[in-house]
């Protein structure tokens, strides 16, 4: 089960708004958001002075899943001379775990924070095990702030100077696959020192249990600017919207991307085909948003783990968040907006090769 959300006063302070000041925040700032009536603390109310969308990064890198296999990952630890920080909602990756104690064990600074109550997680190796075991081989190791309903960020940073944002947990399945399961994912290499200064705060924050502060209007933080992101990334599209994701889950971004379908953008949805079972917990989203003319598929050869948004080959989220209330409002996650062409074209070629492989809902 998932965890009760808790608050620190700090943090409760942080997101204390009044209506005048969240409408000024809005006007000046030009933000596209709606006010979610979703519940309280929702990202709308808490995006105050990160409620300005991006631009998106340039010279950033992108790896597909599961085309690139754990290696990678295993390769950039191996070759860390510094520091190796993970924050982690499921880490069971054997060979990942043997590279973060290798790396401990040649004295560099490993910290690694994991969520300890993953929901509906069956893994063969329990967070605590896990935490238990890079303890033993020099793992600075904790669970992961109890400020969240779930932390879901998937990021690891390099040595103060490399930031890997991803839609991956470091498992098998998402990294290479297994006989049973095999998951499309997304991971953006990231250099840009104003996003490694950011996500290093909001990772001391985390470790700390203090509330994060950064200025990075490129990052999309759960809970803090998420909502506003994907709203205004949708919003702002005229021609195309090409989405994957694990969850259709929020009655106001169906809702955002109706409207889009309605004035005219083509609006194509790839969720996860829920296989043998005989319910799909995103059912009634997918009802609401066809209703208003998205076009739906569901991907039956991969499971769609993936969570990307691509608004007219422009602009990109890539990152953890999923499109769900839960993930948007209570949770810690992690995303960044890209514009780099390299990196737009991966994600365009990928789409279209899981739209050809995916079966209309």
């Amino acid at each position: 089960m998932a965890k009760k959300m808790q608050y620190h006063p700090s943090y409760q302070h942080k997101i204390r708004y009044s209506p005048i000041t969240m409408i000024l925040c809005i006007l000046l700032t030009a933000c596209t958001a709606n006010i979610s009536n979703n519940g309280p603390g929702s990202d709308s109310a808490q995006c105050a002075s990160n409620c300005t969308i991006g631009t998106g990064v340039l010279g950033v890198k992108v790896f597909v899943e599961p085309d690139t296999g754990d290696q990678l990952i295993v390769n950039a630890i191996a070759e860390a001379q510094q520091s190796v920080w993970v924050e982690m909602y499921l880490l069971t990756d054997r060979t990942i775990i043997n590279a973060l104690e290798a790396a401990a064990q040649r004295g560099l600074d490993v910290r690694v924070m994991l969520e300890g109550h993953p929901y509906g997680s069956s893994g063969t190796i329990s967070p605590t095990q896990t935490l238990d075991r890079l303890r033993a081989a020099g793992v600075k190791a904790q669970e992961t702030s109890p400020d969240f309903a779930l932390t879901h960020e998937k990021c690891m940073l390099l040595d103060g100077s490399v930031a890997y944002i991803m839609t991956a947990n470091f498992t098998r399945s998402a990294l290479g696959g297994t006989s049973s399961v095999t998951n499309r994912e997304y991971g953006v290499i990231d250099t840009k020192q104003q996003d490694i200064q950011a996500i290093q705060n909001i990772f001391n924050a985390d470790w700390n249990r203090t509330s994060a502060q950064f200025d990075d209007p490129d990052l999309v933080v759960s809970p803090i600017n998420s909502r506003n992101d994907f709203t205004a990334l949708i919003n702002n599209a005229h021609n195309t919207l090409l989405i994957e994701a694990e969850e259709m889950q929020d009655s106001s971004i169906e809702q955002t991307l109706v409207n889009a379908a309605q004035r005219g953008v083509r609006v194509q949805v790839i969720l996860p085909s829920p296989g043998n079972s005989s319910s799909d917990s995103n059912s009634s989203g997918i009802s609401a948003i066809k209703q208003g003319g998205v076009v739906v598929r569901e991907d039956a050869r991969l499971y769609m783990h993936a969570k990307i948004i691509v608004v007219d080959g422009h602009i990109a989220f890539v990152g953890s968040e999923n499109i769900s209330t839960a993930s948007l409002e209570r949770n810690r996650e992690l995303g960044i907006i890209v514009s780099d062409p390299t990196v737009l074209n991966t994600l365009q070629q990928t789409f279209q090769q899981d739209w050809n492989d995916s079966q209309n809902t």
